[in-house]
């Protein structure tokens, strides 16, 4: 059965429940990249990913441009913490680390690495996060592009600097609820990324 990951970042947050009930509904697998600032304070979410089989990833402490904006010592620090983190309130230590942005080279990999952490990319990346964009135009979006070994990225949080936008991110939720029942209608099987990266 061909295999996609479905991806999330920014949160945990108040979209974070609704979607983990979407996804337990279709016995369909995630992969969390969550920011250790917000994830402090959520740590029954971060359980609860745990217990359902999700992968929970690291997008830093407190979402910068690490690549543009950071320097290695900073790079090192926003991805420690929140590796200890996840490994002090979760129980797991993360493998996989998405930036920011995708704001990503050469020298916050290597970093990464001696961190434990290996990037991961985002093949296909709706604009879910804009207050324009629809839960149609994501799944359309979506299903137009995906086979076999496809990375979606999407959002289930608010970065910690906009968070007093007054942002939402139920059309993600809306917009899961029909993906997963449409690509499983198509034989496709939603696992962890790191069982993509594995097999690559």
């Amino acid at each position: 059965m061909p295999s996609i990951a479905l991806t999330f970042d920014d949160g945990p947050s108040r979209w974070t429940e609704p979607l983990l009930d979407v996804l337990a509904k279709h016995g369909a697998q995630g992969t969390f990249f969550v920011v250790g600032s917000i994830a402090s304070a959520r740590a029954d979410l971060l359980r609860r990913m745990v217990d359902e089989g999700h992968e929970v990833g690291n997008h830093t402490w407190s979402h910068p441009a690490l690549a543009r904006d950071c320097d290695d010592e900073r790079v090192r620090s926003e991805l420690q913490r929140t590796t200890n983190l996840l490994i002090e309130l979760a129980g797991v230590r993360p493998t996989l680390f998405r930036a920011p942005h995708y704001d990503v080279d050469e020298r916050v990999e290597a970093i990464a690495a001696e961190v434990g952490l290996r990037h991961v990319r985002g093949d296909i990346a709706p604009p879910d996060w804009h207050p324009g964009w629809t839960a149609r135009l994501s799944i359309t979006f979506v299903l137009q592009q995906i086979h076999g070994g496809s990375i979606v990225g999407l959002h289930d949080g608010v970065p910690p600097t906009e968070a007093e936008e007054g942002l939402s991110r139920q059309l993600t939720v809306d917009a899961v609820a029909g993906i997963v029942p449409a690509l499983q209608e198509r034989g496709i099987d939603c696992v962890a990324a790191s069982e993509l990266l594995d097999t690559a």
